[in-house]
């Protein structure tokens, strides 16, 4: 089992990536923003249109209208997630392997590996359901196992080239070989995302820029998380699928 001061590495090591590769920011905030907008006007469309043929007697057609306006914005809300996990874990992996991200990281990892992230994404989904479902008898429990064994889903999918299907399980293997490191792991993560959404929200009060600011800081623990499984993910996987780090940033490993 890997030592805290290994996982402690990690940590340091994402914030020093993060900070010389703000670009790893960018996706997942034009993607959002935009997906934002569009879910905005199709739920406004399908609202006004609703309403519209209610007015004249087509309730049925105001409520089909009102339905497809939810469907196709869960199909922008749900592409939107693949778009982000794909370019922020594809370069995630980029600024891991040389010190380097670039935006041409993350469309690789699409191109290549949409697909894949589409089949995970929908398993994990079947998976939270069920997990939600069991959670009402074991306390939560359920929904904390399926966070802690399925962390790895998309940097195996991304990083170690496995189909969906294969990716969960990958991931399930590694944080059951590993299950302290994968514990304290979460818990870090849960508590820098509850700082930094305790400082987000104190800053989102201010005017005007209150949301935006709030919104980069959501942003940044969000790819300072994925830096952090990714990089625990070559740690802890296979030595086929660990790749190099820059000198600077001292060995891979620590157990």
């Amino acid at each position: 089992m890997q030592s805290p001061e290994g996982l402690g590495n990690t940590f340091g090591r994402s914030w020093e990536l993060l900070s010389g590769n703000w670009i790893l920011l960018v996706p997942g905030l034009v993607i959002g923003i935009v997906a934002a907008i569009i879910v905005f006007f199709l739920v406004g469309a399908g609202l006004v249109g609703g309403a519209g043929l209610g007015a004249v007697g087509a309730g049925g057609a105001g409520l089909g209208a009102i339905a497809m306006a939810g469907m196709l914005s869960a199909i922008i809300v749900l592409v939107s997630v693949i778009l982000t996990i794909a370019y922020t874990t594809g370069m995630a992996g980029a600024a891991w392997r040389s010190g380097r991200a670039t935006l041409d990281d993350g469309a690789a990892a699409f191109r290549k590996d949409a697909g894949s992230i589409l089949v995970a994404v929908v398993l994990l989904i079947v998976l939270a359901a069920v997990a939600a479902f069991l959670s009402i008898f074991t306390f939560g429990l359920a929904m904390l196992a399926f966070i802690l064994f399925f962390m790895y889903t998309f940097a195996s999918v991304i990083v170690g080239g496995h189909s969906g299907s294969e990716a969960l399980g990958d991931s399930a293997r590694i944080a059951t070989k590993n299950f302290l490191t994968t514990l304290l792991l979460l818990v870090l993560i849960c508590v820098v995302a509850f700082v930094a959404g305790w400082v987000g929200h104190l800053l989102g009060q201010i005017p005007l820029l209150g949301g935006i600011i709030s919104m980069v800081i959501q942003q940044i623990v969000a790819v300072y998380a994925t830096l952090v499984i990714v990089g625990e993910y070559i740690k802890l996987s296979t030595p086929a699928v660990a790749v190099a780090t820059p000198p600077s940033a001292g060995p891979p490993a620590t157990y």
